[in-house]
């Protein structure tokens, strides 16, 4: 479901371009933050931390290209990436919709979250963070 269009009822919000280094300064903290967690042994909280770091980098890509941020759900973010990466001439919509759904199956749910699974998604996560950072830094 996350990669239908979103519906009429969505709304995607303006940001000023100052919002995009605020935005990757919080998916900063969000990796350090799953970081700790994966070597303290709290996967899960790891895992939430990594997705959480991809949702901020997300919104500092959008807000940086489009000047918008989606607001509703992970479909409207999904949406809003792919006009950012159209005026960006790259994306990683795959991989944001891999970590989106990780959080859906995972980290809603009552289930254990591996060391694996884990140090995947914080690797993931950083690969998303670092593609965002530098499209910033360098535009």
């Amino acid at each position: 479901y996350l990669w239908r269009k979103p519906g009429r009822g969505d709304r995607m919000r303006k940001e000023d371009r100052s919002s995009a280094l605020i935005r990757l300064e919080d998916a900063e903290e969000y990796l350090a933050s799953a970081k700790d967690n994966l070597d303290k042994e709290r996967n899960k909280a790891s895992l939430d931390h990594a997705v959480d770091a991809t949702i901020a980098a997300n919104d500092a890509f959008t807000i940086a290209m489009v000047r918008e941020v989606g607001t509703r759900d992970h479909r409207e973010a999904l949406a809003l990436h792919g006009k950012a990466g159209r005026k960006a001439g790259d994306n990683r919509t795959r991989e944001l919709a891999m970590l989106l759904e990780l959080r859906h199956r995972i980290t809603y749910r009552p289930v254990s979250v591996s060391p694996k699974q884990a140090s995947s998604g914080l690797r993931s996560s950083s690969r998303f963070v670092s593609w965002v950072r530098d499209l910033i830094i360098r535009g």
